[in-house]
């Protein structure tokens, strides 16, 4: 329940600001008669996600696709989410130069443009959220994977609510940075449960037999239920929990010497 609390709560966080820094771009410009593109795209983003989530579920119940799918997951969402962290400064300006040059584009054009762009930025939020949720459904219990997505998506409306209101109070930079630290963590450990699962039944390719057999015997540790695994979840807690206490002394370090 806590790896979807996270993981929905960090992906529907960043699909959130995204959605903002969009809406408040259209607002500012006076393209208001856009809004109606932006909502539409938000809605056939979410189907998508919502569809490919269910596609990868089903998948995910053959052992095979299982590994493979856990993988694939930490590969994709370890990049995706080290590539956002460390552009994350850039984010809003980077939004607003494509919109501007979707928006200003004559007649129907601008409409499909922003429409586009809005579907590519939001499903590739939910895509992620797909592979993550629909590679770890086989090991979680559906009532936990559904309580789990409805507290993160109830922690996104309630930050949401705080940043529109209270946005000066929101060190929203340090919130993305502590997620995605936990997203990173859950993706190599998703990435070498995908290993497990496939060199078990001697499925990973071009590495041969012994190879499959070496990696299944020094993955055992990493199977579920283990103490390695206990370890990883208390870490996924841990970690991200320290660095937001090292950030947030520093900071106060930083505030009294220049006091």
């Amino acid at each position: 329940m806590f790896e979807t609390l996270i993981v929905t709560f960090r992906e529907g966080l960043e699909a959130f600001l995204i959605v903002a820094i969009m809406a408040a771009y259209l607002i500012k410009t006076d393209r208001r008669h856009l809004m109606l593109v932006l909502y539409i795209g938000i809605a056939v983003a979410l189907v998508v996600s919502a569809t490919t989530g269910w596609h990868v579920a089903e998948l995910a119940e053959d052992p095979i696709w299982e590994g493979t799918l856990a993988m694939i997951a930490g590969v994709m969402v370890a990049s995706f989410t080290f590539f956002v962290m460390k552009s994350a400064k850039n984010i809003k300006r980077n939004i607003t130069e494509i919109m501007s040059k979707q928006a200003d584009k004559t007649g129907v054009w601008a409409v499909v443009g922003v429409f586009t762009f809005t579907v590519l930025m939001i499903a590739r939020e939910g895509m992620e959220t797909a592979l993550m949720l629909g590679a770890i459904s086989v090991q979680e219990n559906a009532m936990n994977m559904w309580v789990g997505a409805g507290l993160g998506i109830l922690s996104v409306v309630l930050i949401g609510w705080l940043w529109m209101t209270q946005s000066n109070r929101i060190n929203l930079k340090l919130f993305m940075q502590v997620t995605g630290i936990f997203l990173i963590l859950f993706a190599i450990d998703l990435f070498i449960y995908g290993v497990h699962e496939l060199s078990e039944m001697y499925a990973l390719p071009f590495v041969g037999y012994s190879a499959n057999e070496w990696l299944h015997e020094n993955t055992e540790m990493f199977g579920h239920g283990s103490l390695y695994s206990q370890v990883v979840t208390y870490s996924l807690i841990v970690v991200p929990l320290g660095w937001l206490s090292f950030s947030l002394l520093s900071k106060k370090i930083s505030f009294q010497k220049n006091t």
